[in-house]
Formats: structure tokens, C-alpha cells, sequence
């Protein structure tokens, strides 16, 4: 009898152990597990708002509520990239020039060369002492260098090129733009977008979105690899609920809701 009894203490102790184990280690697998789907939804939540960002900036419009639409943005959208090459210096500055002042001086540079090669005749060497003193009082200004053999150093430039929305967001990534809507570890779940446009008093528009999902679609029992413990998953919402924070991840224009 003493055998069985200091058998079922044995079992008792084991148990406790293993329930304070659990009590300890359950709240640190479920953090380890949320910040590995967090970062990856995090992730997904920035992709849409930087093409969120770009579809205003492009089409001056405001934003999508579409997945569909933003997908084919993605597909066939070009993006002006700006490369600068020096900064006007001080006495520059001192002297009330400005990045437009410079770049409307090559302008009127260049136009009069390429006058110059339509033209014939004294029009023709007019436009040619145009250029010529124009790309001379830029030298003088320091923002060009005049080589003997007739080349130009630029010491400032600002060269606007091109390039694919795609490439310029997914640097190299090769992604499915429809996959831009689904939640990670959602198993199909699907991000909410909305939109809005309000006018102030002056009329003027002012345009914002939201990309959101919640907790329960990447962390909860429908999730893909399966549920996180449904306990600390249900502390989480009501830590979420007594702090007046939405249920899950959000991003708007401005910023996420996790920063």
C-alpha cells in the first residue's frame, strides 16, 4: 500500500511539474511563434502601403479599395526615380541659386543646341552662341566642368529615370501581385482594405486608406499550421479590448498600428 501511495506522490509531483512547466513555457512558445507571423504580416502590411503611397502619388487620385486594381498597378506601373549627383554648395546658396534655377539653365542650354542643329545659317550660330554661353555661365558657377575637347563634367545633376513599380517594391523578389491580399499564415484569409476622402472647410481633399486583419486570422485555430494556444490567444484580444487597440494588425497611410 505505502508502494502504491509513494507511486501516486510521485505521479502527483510529476504533474505539478509539468503544469508549471507549461505555465512558464506556453506564454514564452506563443510570443516566439506571434513575433515569426507578426514580422511576416508586418511585412506584407508595409508591401501594400508602399503601393498604396505609390498609386497616389501617380494618379493623383487618392487610394484603391481593390486588390484586382492594385495587382494590375503593380504589373504595369513605372515610377520616376530621381538620381542626384552633388549639392549646391554655400556661396551657391549665397548666390539665390536653387535646384530649379540650375536645372532650368541646362534646359535652356540644351533646347538652344538642339535648335542650333535644326536651324542653318546665323540662326544656326546664334542658337550655338546661346548654348555656348549658357554651358559658360555654368562653368563659371561651378555647377559644370568644361573639358578642352568639348565634353561636360557635371558637378550637379538630377537625372529622372523610370523603373518598374514591381521591381523598385519587391527589390528582387519574385511575387505574385494577386498574393498581395492574402494574410501569412491565414490559410486563405484575406487583408480588409477601406478608403476614404474627406473635405475640409477650405475644400480641400485630403485621401487616406487602411489595410487590416485580425489576430484570429494568422494566429488562431483556422490558421495555416494551426492554431497558437487558444488561452494566450484569448489574453491577447483582451489585453487588446482593455487597452481600446484594434483586434489584430492595421496600417494606414501614415503609419501601423504596431509602431
Amino acid at each position: 500500500m505505502k508502494k502504491v501511495v509513494n507511486i501516486l506522490l510521485s505521479l502527483c509531483i510529476i504533474a505539478m511539474i509539468y503544469v508549471v512547466y507549461e505555465s512558464i513555457m506556453g506564454p514564452i512558445r506563443f510570443a516566439k511563434e506571434k513575433e515569426i507571423r507578426d514580422k511576416a504580416v508586418i511585412e506584407k502590411l508595409l508591401e501594400i502601403k508602399a503601393v498604396q503611397n505609390e498609386y497616389n502619388n501617380l494618379l493623383r487620385g487618392g487610394y484603391c479599395d481593390n486588390f484586382d486594381t492594385l495587382a494590375a498597378f503593380i504589373r504595369t506601373a513605372q515610377i520616376p526615380i530621381v538620381n542626384r549627383n552633388g549639392e549646391l554648395t554655400d556661396d551657391q546658396l549665397d548666390h539665390d541659386w536653387t535646384e530649379s534655377k540650375v536645372l532650368t539653365l541646362y534646359a535652356k542650354a540644351r533646347s538652344a543646341e538642339i535648335e542650333a542643329e535644326r536651324l542653318t545659317g546665323r540662326k544656326a550660330a546664334n542658337k550655338r552662341i546661346e548654348a555656348d554661353t549658357l554651358w559658360q555661365k555654368a562653368a563659371r558657377e561651378g555647377f559644370i566642368i568644361l573639358h578642352e575637347d568639348g565634353t561636360k563634367e557635371f558637378l550637379f545633376s538630377r537625372e529622372t529615370e523610370f523603373v518598374s513599380l514591381y521591381d523598385s517594391i519587391f527589390k528582387g523578389k519574385v511575387i505574385d501581385p494577386d498574393s498581395l491580399r492574402y494574410v501569412p499564415y491565414g490559410n486563405g484569409a484575406m487583408f480588409e482594405l477601406s478608403i476614404e476622402s474627406d473635405t475640409s472647410a477650405t475644400d480641400v481633399v485630403s485621401h487616406s486608406f487602411q489595410a487590416q486583419t485580425s489576430f484570429e486570422s494568422y494566429l488562431g485555430p483556422n490558421s495555416y499550421g494551426g492554431g497558437l494556444d487558444r488561452q494566450e490567444l484569448i489574453n491577447l484580444l483582451e489585453d487588446c479590448d482593455d487597452r481600446g487597440r484594434y483586434r489584430g494588425m492595421r496600417v494606414d497611410n501614415n503609419s501601423g498600428n504596431w509602431e
